[in-house]
């Protein structure tokens, strides 16, 4: 009895148990891992980024009132009904009074020739918008590039640190045993363990750090913050050393073309002005009534009757001609503008070549260390090797040891962020000229 009890117990344990184990494994597999190439993170944020579908919503609008900027012509219509009835006739059958019914519709047309220059702002500020839009994309595009691969940096500098506190512990744990067996004097195990246990918070620190960055990014691409995901690639992988040029004649530049744009709305503006205080302005009225019936206060009656009229008209502004007058003061404003913004775009032209001229120095000088760098790695690399070699035949002391793995951890982390620093000068020097990302050093 007691034997099939046991055995009754075991297989409901085991059956437990394999379902706990099912279940586990279940909820592994459906916790997918996405994995993710930089191009994949600017796909995704160009489809749910918050910022690009409002800048989508301005834009719609500017086109919905480049399409409509005709309508000031459009005909303005109006029907009426009135009739009369005395509130006599309503309460006294035997009393005179007088009662009509008619309609009225009235279509006026007005022409001025600022409508010209209403379609012009219309088509200009469509452009401006397209600009606008199209920049506020690049702009997502490029922070989610910098992102990415500032996330790369920090991802392989957790590696670096975490490689760097595992030989500190390996360390610790030789030198503990070497004490144990009288082999080692105990300022040295001390040493070794405040080596490894001061690294541990610069570790989490780290993880922190990209644990939070991570979760911006994510907000950045639109994807919940809960979901899992792995970059794909490698800061190595984006070392560029070959010569970056640059085509002044081809510099594309957003701030460029905001600045013409806004150029061009002036000079349009100061024709409306003109327009406004030279140019005279059309209109033209039609009016048609009937008269259904009418019943006279003597008991007369008429018949229904009909009458239309078109009323055409011209008017010309003559305060223009006034040189104190507004209208004047408001073309000489209108042209003042123009002369600043003509202004501000000679000043920005320059401007943009010096940055541009700025940022291909910046870069040399990136590679230039970035060689230098790669070198200093190799070299820290031997030092410690070497460094290790002689401390485990007991020729180097434990200071030592542990100097050349700062030295080569240093090295290596510098040599990642210079790299960092390369991409990201590429990447807002591809920004400022107006080209496509990934097309300079190619």
């Amino acid at each position: 009895m007691k034997r099939t009890f046991l055995s009754a117990v075991l297989i409901l344990t085991a059956a437990i148990s394999f379902s706990q184990n099912s279940n586990s494994s279940n909820s592994e597999a459906s916790e997918k891992v996405r994995s993710l190439s930089v191009d994949d993170a600017v796909a995704l944020a160009k489809e749910n980024n918050i910022s690009i579908a409002r800048s989508k919503i301005t834009l719609d609008a500017a086109a919905r009132a480049k399409a409509h900027s005709w309508n000031s012509i459009s005909p303005a219509a109006s029907v009426s009904a009135s009739s009369s009835i005395p509130v006599d006739a309503l309460s006294d059958t035997d009393s005179n009074y007088s009662a009509s019914l008619g309609v009225s519709a009235t279509v006026s047309v007005s022409l001025s020739t600022n409508l010209y220059t209403s379609m012009q702002s219309a088509k200009i500020n469509y452009e401006s918008g397209k600009l606008s839009f199209e920049e506020a994309v690049k702009s997502v595009e490029l922070s989610v590039r910098e992102a990415f691969y500032g996330l790369l940096y920090e991802k392989e500098n957790i590696t670096l640190q975490e490689k760097n506190l595992e030989i500190a512990k390996t360390q610790y744990t030789n030198n503990l045993a070497k004490y144990n067996q009288g082999r080692l004097s105990e300022i040295d195990v001390l040493s070794a363990e405040v080596n490894y246990k001061s690294k541990i918070p610069t570790v989490e620190s780290a993880r922190t750090t990209f644990f939070n960055d991570l979760a911006s990014f994510k907000q950045t691409l639109g994807i919940p913050l809960n979901e899992k995901i792995e970059l794909s690639g490698s800061l190595d992988d984006m070392i560029n050393l070959n010569e970056i040029k640059v085509d002044i004649e081809s510099i594309n530049s957003a701030s460029i073309k905001t600045l013409e744009y806004k150029l061009e709305s002036a000079k349009n503006t100061v024709l409306d002005k003109r327009f406004s205080a030279f140019a005279p302005s059309l209109s033209a009225s039609f009016n048609w009534s009937e008269k259904y019936w009418y019943f006279g206060a003597d008991g007369t009656t008429d018949d229904p009757s009909k009458s239309a009229s078109l009323t055409l008209s011209a008017s010309i502004p003559l305060d223009g001609v006034l040189p104190w007058s507004s209208k004047n003061d408001a073309i000489d404003t209108a042209k003042d503008s123009v002369k600043d913004l003509e202004l501000q775009l000679e000043n920005e032209k320059k401007d943009v070549l010096r940055t541009v001229f700025s940022s291909l120095s910046s870069i040399k000088q990136s590679q230039s260390s970035i060689k230098y760098k790669q070198a200093n790695v190799e070299l820290a690399r031997k030092t410690y090797d070497m460094t290790a070699e002689a401390y485990n035949r007991g020729t180097k002391d434990l200071l030592t040891l542990q100097d050349a793995n700062t030295s080569l951890l240093n090295a290596q982390v510098s040599l990642k962020s210079e790299t960092l620093t390369l991409i990201k000068a590429i990447l807002e020097l591809e920004n400022t000229i107006g080209v496509e990302f990934g097309t300079l050093g190619k």
